[in-house]
């Protein structure tokens, strides 16, 4: 459990976080052999040149739907986005007609998870006069966790979706205990997390195991375990290169009142992109996301007044010679961020470099939110629903973490979608507001333990004179919303690539997991460890 501490010495109040699980494990950690050898890889360019083969000569659509949607699952999509799109653009010109629901809800899902518009209309077809779904279908435990899926990607008024959702969460919440193994497995997840919210390369090492139990395509559940063991060799690299910067760093030493989270951190960003071909992208947002955990943690629960408005003005000036007003600890701090930009643009492309300046202007839009919080709590004020919810958007760091996110990716991270995402577009925001409301949801009594500013949540509560349970309803209504928002963008134009969309919709969904699915795992690492070891120690047997 964690406590409270107060220095009333210097006016501080800190909390006692669990401390860092890993240590050096990952600098240590040896990779097997087999899994970074040439043999394998020319395997896996095997498997995958007969894979190719199997998607072209798919002629059924049915089976051509649940080709592309194994492919998916089992983690190997990334390797097959040519074909799959070419399947998918050809599916969308279809009719599709069927009257199964699992294959119905599969159509849906494909189609609308990668951009293609289709109308939720498609699901009239289960339903009564009345609006209702048939009962018939109440027993369908494949069909209904497929329409259970499909309905989390609901976008705004879509009310046979939301009656979807809740005729299929209840219809699977009364089987599940007599389904068997692996779907019962599948069910239990999806209750929990729906699968396009579920983390996928998480989700992949556990339909491995789950794929064989059923009548695979040897030829796929191959390439699926070969492909992740790859991927993990690569990762454990990123990992080990991850750990040295970080001890180098040393938090530890002076910054024990912080969360000292750079795996986590690194298992966190895995969700938005685990694919080696965003090897640069996934290392410069785990540090900045790692840096900014300490920037909170400054702000929110051990700099004095005094301290938060000096590193506020430092910041802002963005000079290495602004650090001598500092004091020690906070010297490390803003050395690090500094030297961390710096590092960042020079990793870059000569055309390239100009992303480091909007990575920089949202760092300082961030501290100016934590700066305003500080002095709102130094004055005792306590502000209305909405002014805390604007501030509050800005400093879950949102906005500039999507903006991080797109720093390290290739050529399809353009300016212009560097402008777009520094101008706040409602994908942004609502990403923020699901972040926050679920944050605030889930982290509520650690403030009140804190005493700190009250939360979004506590503002609410005031002013509508609420008690937490009726406040944590709205909440939640609210975050549904921005989930269906976040969908929506999927489908909008925009001048930003649907490459970089998805990894805003991945960081807002592994918040969800984090927080929710793992019980706020962030903050509490033990929730998370069985994960980590699952995706970075154990390789697959092949």
């Amino acid at each position: 459990m964690e406590d409270t501490v107060k220095s009333e010495k210097l006016g501080r109040k800190s909390y006692a976080y669990q401390p860092n699980l890993w240590g050096d494990f990952f600098i240590t950690h040896a990779v097997p052999i087999q899994n970074s050898s040439k043999w394998l890889k020319t395997r896996a360019d095997d498997l995958k040149d007969e894979v190719r083969i199997l998607i072209k000569s798919s002629a059924d659509t049915v089976e051509k739907m649940t080709l592309i949607d194994t492919i998916q699952h089992l983690g190997i999509g990334y390797l097959f986005e040519k074909e799959i799109d070419a399947v998918l653009t050809n599916l969308r010109a279809l009719t599709f007609e069927s009257n199964d629901l699992h294959e119905v809800a599969l159509y849906f899902k494909l189609l609308r998870q990668h951009g293609f518009p289709i109308s939720s209309e498609i699901f009239l077809k289960f339903q009564n006069d009345d609006g209702s779904f048939k009962t018939t279908l109440s027993r369908d435990a494949r069909g209904l966790l497929s329409l259970y899926n499909a309905a989390s990607l609901q976008i705004r008024d879509e009310d046979i979706l939301e009656k979807a959702n809740v005729f299929a969460h209840d219809g699977l919440k009364h089987l599940v205990h007599d389904l068997k193994s692996p779907l019962r497995n599948q069910v239990s997840r999806a209750l929990n997390t729906p699968l396009p919210k579920m983390m996928k390369r998480l989700e992949a090492r556990w339909y491995i195991d789950e794929y064989e139990e059923e009548t695979p395509n040897h030829v796929i559940l191959e390439l699926a375990k070969l492909d992740f063991n790859i991927v993990q060799a690569l990762h454990c690299e990123e990992l080990k290169a991850i750990s040295l910067w970080w001890k180098d760093f040393n938090p530890k030493e002076k910054l024990g009142y912080a969360r000292d989270r750079i795996i986590e951190s690194y298992f966190w960003i895995t969700g938005v992109y685990y694919e080696p071909q965003f090897s640069r992208a996934r290392i410069i947002l785990v540090k900045v996301i790692a840096l900014i955990t300490i920037l909170d943690d400054t702000y929110d629960v051990h700099a004095t007044l005094e301290e938060c408005r000096q590193l506020a003005d430092a910041v802002e000036r963005w000079d290495k010679k602004s650090a001598e007003i500092l004091d020690e600890y906070l010297t490390l701090v803003y050395l690090t961020l500094i030297n961390l930009c710096e590092e960042i643009e020079n990793e870059l492309e000569p055309s390239e470099k100009y992303r480091a300046s909007y990575l920089i202007e949202g760092l300082k839009t961030l501290i100016r939110s934590y700066i305003q919080e500080a002095e709102w709590h130094a004055q005792g004020y306590f502000p209305t629903f909405q002014e805390r919810l604007e501030v509050s958007l800005i400093s879950s760091a949102v906005p500039v973490l999507c903006c991080a996110s797109f720093v390290g990716m290739g050529d399809v991270a353009t300016k212009e979608a560097f402008l777009w995402v520094n101008q706040n577009p409602d994908m942004v925001r609502a990403a923020s507001e699901v972040a926050r409301f679920i944050d605030d949801v889930v982290g509520y009594e650690r403030e009140r333990s804190l005493e700190e500013l009250p939360s979004v949540l506590g503002c609410y509560m005031k002013e509508q004179n609420v008690t937490k349970d009726a406040a944590v309803i709205k909440f939640e209504e609210w975050t549904q919303d921005g989930w269906r928002r976040l969908n929506q963008a999927f489908l909008e134009p925009t001048p930003v690539s649907p490459v970089l969309i998805e990894r805003i919709f991945n960081f807002i969904a592994m918040i969800h997991v984090l927080y929710i699915h793992m019980r706020n795992g962030f903050s509490e690492p033990t929730n998370v460890k069985k994960y980590i070891s699952l995706l970075y120690v154990e390789p697959l047997c092949i």
